[in-house]
C-alpha cells in the first residue's frame, strides 16, 4: 500500500502537496499525519466530497511498503507514523521545500527543491509530465504557494513559485476562494492570544539585533499560533519576534524574521523544530515558558552572528570640502564627481556640517558663488559611530529624509553610508541590480572559480597568487585579482596578465611581494602603482583602489584613492568590473557589484553609468573590440550613450595618441574581427571621426580578405612577428586621398619607424604590386623592388599582390634575399683596386648577374669581378 503524509498541524501548502502527489501516486492513500490548522480544516469541511482522505485508524500498517511524505523531511513530524520510515520494506519519497537539518530521515528517495512551496516543487512534475488538472485542484495547489511565499512576498520565494501560479491562473485557479480563505479573520480565542502576547511583549538586544519574545499562557488550546504572531509582528513593526504560548501542557514557538541575520529554521532546529528563514515553528512539551525562553535566547546567542556596523559597510575615504571653501568651487567640485553633497569639515578635519547641490544652487542664484559654504551648510547634523547597527542607521534615513548617514570617531569624519551602501548590507549585493537576470544568473562559488583558476591558470600564475594571498593575510592587506583576466577566467578564454588592486597602500605591498619573489619594482607615486618585474620576465601590475573623476569631458582622470568597490565602478564596462579576492581566508571569492556576470552569461557590453563615454570617449572603441572578441553586442541603452557621445563630436576632442593605442588593439585581434570593428565604427558614425574620407569602401573589404587569407602565410616566410598591426592599419587607410594616410600618421603621433613602415605600404607597395606583376620581371629587379621594404610593408605587399608577384615575393623570402656573391672586397683589393664607393658597385653587380643567373660559381665570378675592375680602372 502507498500512502501520501504531510505533517503534524497541517497547512495549506502541506494539504495541496498532498493532492498534488496524489496526481503522481494515483494509487495511493492520503492521510493526515495529525491535527489540522483551523482554516485548512474549513476547507476541508466546505469540499470534503473532492477531497478522499482516509482514517489512519483503518489503514493496515504492515501492508505499508510506500510513504509519499510531502512538505516534510523530519520523521517526528509524522506523528503516528513516525516509526514507518526505517522500518524494513518500507520505501520513502520526500518531496520538500524546506533546508536539510540533522534531524532529516535517512535512507529516503529525495526530490526536494528549495522553492517557496513545496507545491510548487510538485506542480513543476505535473508540468513536465502533461498531466491534467481541474480548475479544484489549480485553486487548491495555488492557495499552497501563496500561503508559503506570502503570496511571492517572502524571502525565499523563487521565480519557479511566481512561474507556478501563472501556470495554476491559466488552469482556472479561483482568487475569490484563495482571498476568502487566505484572508481569514482572528478567532475570538486568536484576539485573546493576541492580547496576551502584547501584554507579554519583551525585548532583548542579541549581537545587537533587536528580538521580540512574546509569552502568553492559554487554559485552552488555540490554533493558529503562527497567523496570530505575523498579526503581532505587523500590528507592532518587529523584524524579529518568537511568540512563546503555553497551552495544555505545551510551549508552541513561532518564528519570524525580517532580517537576513537571523535565521529562524537554524534557531528553532535547537528546539527540535524547524521552518524557513524567515519562520518557523517548534513544540516542546513537559516544559515552562521560562525554561523554553532560556533556551531559546541561548540559541539566538549561538546562531544570530555579529551584527554588521556603520563601520564594515561605509564609503570612504570621503570626499570633504572645508568650511572656507567658496560656493562656486563646491559647486564645480560636485559636478566633476557626480554627488548630491558633501559633507563639510573644519581646518582640523573635524565634521561640522553638510551642504547639498540644492543649498549650492539658491546660493548660486542669487550670485554669492564668493561666499564659503559655512553660511550656507546645515549645522543639524546627523552622525553615527562605527558600531552603530544597520537597523539604526535605517531608522535615521527615514525618520529624517536623507540619504547620507556619515560616520565618525569622536568629532573626525572617517566614512560615510550611503542609501545604496545600507540597502545592499541588508538585502544582499543583487538587490540594486538595474535589470534582473532572465532565467537566473548563476553566481559562482569560492570553491568553484578556485577550481576555474587551477583549471586554467598555469601552475607558475597560481604560485603566485597565493604567495600574494599569504603575504595580504600576514601584512593585513585586501588584494583582489582584476580586469580583463577575471573577465576571461569566467568565459574560459586564456588571459595570463596578473592586474592587482590592493585596498590600503599598494605601492607598499608590492614592495613586500617583490622581497619575497626577489623581483624588482617599478613604481608611480601619482597613480598608486607599481609594477612587480619578475627575473622570468613575468609582471604583476599592482595598483591601490582608487576613484576617477574627470576635470572635462574626454579629458585624462584627476586619481583619489577609494576601496575596492569604488575602484571597480571607475571602470569601462561591467565584465571588466568585477574582481576575485586573493587575500587569505576570502581567496576565490567573486565580487561583482555591477552585474558583470549576468552580463557575461546575456552576451552583452553595458557601461557602468550614463557619462561613461562622454568621461571617455575612448571606451566607444573597446566596446566594438569587445563585441567583436566575444561575439557580444552593447545592449540598447550603452548603444544609446555612445551614439550620442559621437553625435556630441566628444571622440574629436580626445588626444590622438590615446586613439592610436585603441585602433592598435583593434588591428591586433584576428582577422576579420579588424574590419568587423571598422564597419562596426562606421554604424555607430565613430569612424568617420578618425579621418572625414574614411568609409568601409569595397575596396577596403577586398583588402581585408586577401590580408585574411595570405598575411598567415606571409607572416611566416618573414620569419619575424613584426608590428602586425601595421597592414592591418594600411588596408583600412590606403582609400584615402594621397599623402592623407602620411598626414594621419603624423596627428596619430606614430613613431617614426612605424610611419615609415605605413608609409611603404600606402606609397611603395602599390608600385610594387604593379611592375612584380610583369612575367618578364628579371629576379634582380625584384630584390631591387623588396630589399628596402619593412617586413610589414612586405606582408602587405604579398597579400594585396596576385599569384605572379607572390610567387616572386615567396621566391625573394625564401632564397633571393639571402643570395650574396661569393667575391668580397678583399678579392677587389687583391685585384688591385683601391678601397671606395666602387666595391659596392661591383658587389651590387656581381649580385644581380648571380640573381639573373648570368654567373654560376665563384670562378665565374671572379672573371666577371675582374671585367668590372678593369673597367673601373679605365675610368679613372
Amino acid at each position: 500500500m502507498d500512502v501520501i503524509l504531510g505533517h503534524v498541524n497541517v497547512d495549506f501548502d502541506a494539504l495541496a502537496s498532498m493532492v498534488a502527489a496524489k496526481k503522481l501516486y494515483p494509487e495511493a492513500v492520503m492521510v493526515f499525519a495529525g491535527s489540522v490548522n483551523r482554516n485548512v480544516r474549513e476547507f476541508i469541511a466546505l469540499h470534503g466530497d473532492v477531497l478522499e482522505f482516509r482514517d489512519p485508524r483503518s489503514l493496515d500498517r504492515e501492508a505499508i511498503n510506500r510513504l509519499i511524505v510531502v512538505d516534510n523531511r523530519i520523521a517526528e513530524r509524522l506523528g503516528e507514523f513516525r516509526d514507518l520510515p526505517g522500518k524494513e520494506g518500507v520505501e520513502v519519497f520526500v518531496y520538500d521545500h524546506h533546508p536539510p537539518s540533522p534531524q532529516d530521515m535517512k535512507g529516503v528517495h529525495d526530490y526536494s527543491e528549495y522553492l517557496g512551496a513545496t507545491t510548487t516543487v510538485l506542480v513543476r512534475i505535473i508540468q513536465r509530465q502533461k498531466i491534467p488538472i481541474s480548475p479544484f485542484e489549480a485553486t487548491l495547489f495555488a492557495l499552497g504557494i501563496h500561503e508559503d511565499t506570502g503570496s511571492l512576498t517572502y524571502a525565499g520565494t523563487t521565480p519557479e513559485d511566481a512561474e507556478a501560479l501563472a501556470f495554476l491562473m491559466r488552469r482556472g485557479a479561483n482568487l475569490e476562494v484563495i482571498m476568502h480563505f487566505l484572508g481569514r479573520q482572528l478567532s475570538p480565542a486568536q484576539h485573546e492570544l493576541m492580547r496576551r502576547l502584547l501584554s507579554g511583549l519583551r525585548f532583548h538586544r542579541v549581537q545587537g539585533v533587536l528580538v521580540a519574545v512574546a509569552r502568553a499562557h492559554m487554559e485552552e488550546y488555540v490554533e493558529g499560533a503562527s497567523a496570530v504572531a505575523s498579526r503581532l509582528a505587523d500590528l507592532e513593526n518587529l523584524e524579529v519576534l518568537f511568540a512563546l504560548v503555553e497551552m495544555q501542557g505545551r510551549v508552541v514557538v513561532a518564528g519570524l524574521s525580517r532580517m537576513r541575520q537571523v535565521d529562524v529554521d537554524r534557531v528553532l532546529s535547537g528546539l527540535g523544530g524547524g521552518g524557513h528563514a524567515k519562520a518557523g515553528s517548534a513544540v516542546l512539551k513537559g516544559c515552562s515558558l521560562e525554561k523554553v525562553e532560556r533556551e531559546l535566547l541561548e540559541l539566538l546567542e549561538r546562531n544570530v552572528p555579529r551584527r554588521v556596523t556603520a563601520g564594515e559597510i561605509m564609503s570612504g575615504p570621503v570626499k570633504t570640502i572645508n568650511e572656507s571653501t567658496t560656493i562656486a568651487e563646491a559647486s564645480r567640485r560636485m559636478e566633476l564627481t557626480g554627488h548630491t553633497a558633501f559633507p563639510v569639515v573644519d581646518d582640523g578635519g573635524n565634521l561640522v556640517g553638510m551642504i547639498s547641490r540644492k543649498d549650492l544652487d539658491k546660493a548660486g542664484h542669487h550670485g554669492l558663488g564668493h561666499a564659503p559654504v559655512k553660511g550656507f551648510m546645515s549645522r543639524s547634523l546627523i552622525a553615527v559611530e562605527e558600531d552603530a547597527s544597520l537597523q539604526e542607521i535605517q531608522r535615521l534615513m527615514t525618520e529624517n529624509a536623507i540619504g547620507r548617514v556619515p560616520v565618525v570617531r569622536g568629532k573626525e569624519l572617517v566614512g560615510i553610508v550611503t542609501r545604496k551602501d545600507l540597502l545592499r548590507a541588508l538585502h544582499g549585493g543583487e538587490y540594486l541590480r538595474a535589470v534582473a537576470p532572465v532565467g537566473g544568473t548563476h553566481a559562482y562559488t569560492r570553491s568553484e572559480i578556485v577550481e576555474m583558476m587551477q583549471r586554467q591558470l598555469p601552475g607558475e600564475v597560481q604560485s603566485l597568487l597565493r604567495l600574494a594571498s599569504r603575504v595580504a593575510e600576514r601584512e593585513g592587506y585586501q588584494v583582489y585579482l582584476v580586469g580583463g583576466v577575471v573577465r576571461d577566467l569566467l568565459l574560459g578564454y586564456p588571459n595570463l596578465d596578473l592586474d592587482l588592486v590592493v585596498e590600503g597602500e599598494g605601492i607598499e605591498f608590492a614592495r613586500r611581494l617583490a622581497r619575497e619573489l626577489k623581483a624588482r619594482v617599478r613604481t608611480h607615486r601619482k597613480f598608486g602603482t607599481a609594477v612587480v618585474l619578475l627575473p622570468t620576465g613575468r609582471r604583476i601590475d599592482v595598483a591601490t583602489a582608487r576613484t576617477e573623476f574627470y576635470e572635462q569631458p574626454a579629458a585624462l582622470p584627476t586619481v583619489e584613492v577609494s576601496s575596492i568597490r569604488q575602484d571597480l565602478y571607475r571602470r569601462d564596462f561591467t565584465i571588466n568590473a568585477m574582481a576575485v579576492a586573493v587575500s587569505g581566508e576570502r581567496f576565490g571569492e567573486l565580487l561583482d557589484y555591477f552585474g558583470g556576470l549576468r552580463d557575461l552569461q546575456r552576451r552583452q557590453i553595458r557601461v557602468l553609468h550614463n557619462l561613461s563615454f562622454v568621461e571617455d570617449p575612448t571606451r566607444i572603441f573597446r566596446a566594438v573590440r569587445f563585441e567583436q572578441r566575444y561575439g557580444f553586442r552593447m545592449e540598447r541603452q550603452t548603444e544609446i550613450l555612445a551614439r550620442r557621445a559621437v553625435e556630441m563630436e566628444i571622440v574629436g576632442r580626445l588626444t590622438n595618441a590615446r586613439v592610436r593605442d585603441e585602433l592598435k588593439d583593434i588591428f591586433l585581434e584576428p582577422l576579420p574581427l579588424p574590419l568587423k570593428a571598422l564597419e562596426r565604427l562606421e554604424e555607430l558614425g565613430a569612424l568617420r571621426t578618425l579621418h572625414p574620407d574614411l568609409s568601409v569602401t569595397r575596396a577596403m573589404r577586398r583588402r581585408f580578405q586577401l590580408l585574411e587569407k595570405h598575411s598567415g602565410k606571409a607572416w611566416e616566410m618573414v620569419g619575424t612577428e613584426g608590428r602586425r598591426w601595421i597592414p592591418v592599419a594600411a588596408a583600412m587607410l590606403a582609400d584615402l586621398p594621397p599623402g592623407e594616410g602620411l598626414k594621419w600618421c603624423h596627428q596619430m603621433r606614430l613613431r617614426r619607424e612605424d610611419t615609415e613602415a605605413l608609409r611603404q605600404c600606402l606609397e611603395e607597395v602599390p608600385r610594387a604590386v604593379e611592375e612584380l606583376a610583369r612575367r618578364d620581371l628579371a629576379p634582380s629587379r625584384a630584390v631591387f623592388l623588396l630589399d628596402p621594404l619593412s617586413p610589414e610593408a612586405i606582408t602587405y605587399l604579398y597579400a594585396l599582390a596576385g599569384p605572379a608577384a607572390r610567387e616572386k615575393v615567396a621566391a625573394y623570402l625564401t632564397s633571393w634575399k639571402e643570395m650574396a656573391p661569393s667575391v668580397s672586397g678583399r678579392d677587389l683589393k687583391e685585384m688591385g683596386l683601391p678601397p671606395s664607393r666602387v666595391y659596392s658597385q661591383i658587389l651590387a653587380e656581381i649580385r644581380r648577374a648571380l640573381l639573373d643567373g648570368e654567373v654560376r660559381g665563384r670562378e665565374e665570378e671572379l672573371a666577371l669581378a675582374r671585367r668590372l675592375v678593369e673597367e673601373a680602372a679605365s675610368r679613372r
